[in-house]
């Protein structure tokens, strides 16, 4: 790659990864510095990212996800682009500026999920992760179980590290949640801190929207089950389906991962604290 084609470029630490993003021409990282400030590094890179632009892709029904070897060739929404896991570079082209971050984050949500697990015996959620009284509280599941809810729920109760995507870790000192800087793209701004932070982690729920409160702890084998129910794509290789199976394993012998179903009311924290789960 020529470097004289590279705009600009900064690098982002999430959960011990560290991804090098290069902008190509016209493309700018002025408005991306300032909202991955937080999660900005000087380490040096384990990945890079190319972000190209053409103005050319639009939203439509062509999606296609392709898998050779350790290389995945894509095209989702308005974005297309190709990851070499073995390689570690990643190349993602969106239609404008204004979409860049998307684009960013689409590629790093991916390749955060296959990498953790191999890495950093850690697991990379589509889940609200909260602070509660000091430590981490995530909640998890499938799309329209509830995470944008509760987050919005939790606002006034508790720091709201994302509604969107957590890391959990396994470590000697026990489980920790840690915050990314991804967030829901319909969440309203005034919801939205990117911070870092690592936290202690109490406890995981996996999410079933009702109309009635109800929570029953899973055994081990229950919640490994529904964490792979909510992040399929992190096993559809087999590399990364042993090591992602390892580090969900050890996470639920240290922390407790419960089925909680309940209404969209903020009666759900007293249900919750009522019982000593937070």
């Amino acid at each position: 790659m020529d470097d004289r084609l590279i705009t600009e470029r900064f690098a982002l630490e999430m959960g011990g990864l560290v991804c090098e993003v290069r902008l190509r021409p016209p493309l700018s990282s002025v408005a991306l510095i300032e909202r991955y400030a937080a999660f900005l590094t000087s380490a040096a890179p384990d990945w890079q990212l190319e972000v190209w632009h053409d103005p050319a892709l639009t939203d439509g029904d062509d999606e296609s996800i392709e898998h050779t070897g350790a290389v995945t060739q894509f095209r989702v929404a308005a974005y297309a682009g190709s990851i070499d896991l073995d390689a570690r570079r990643a190349i993602v082209s969106t239609p404008g500026e204004a979409r860049a971050a998307s684009a960013i984050e689409r590629v790093l949500s991916y390749i955060a999920m296959q990498m953790l697990p191999r890495q950093h015996q850690a697991l990379w959620l589509h889940a609200v992760g909260l602070v509660w009284n000091g430590h981490g509280v995530v909640f998890f599941g499938p799309s329209g179980a509830g995470k944008t809810t509760l987050a919005g729920l939790a606002r006034d109760r508790a720091e709201i590290l994302s509604d969107e995507n957590v890391i959990v870790q396994s470590v000697a000192a026990g489980p920790q949640l840690i915050s990314t800087p991804f967030w829901g793209h319909s969440t309203p701004a005034d919801l939205i801190r990117r911070v870092r932070r690592t936290v202690p982690l109490h406890a995981l729920f996996s999410l079933r929207h009702t109309s009635e409160f109800q929570v029953r702890r899973l055994s081990a084998s229950e919640a490994v089950l529904a964490l792979l129910a909510t992040e399929k794509v992190a096993t559809e290789r087999v590399e990364s389906a042993a090591a992602w199976l390892g580090a969900a394993e050890q996470l639920v012998r240290q922390v407790p991962v419960y089925q909680l179903s309940f209404a969209p009311t903020p009666a759900v924290w007293e249900f919750l604290e009522q019982r000593g789960l937070l």
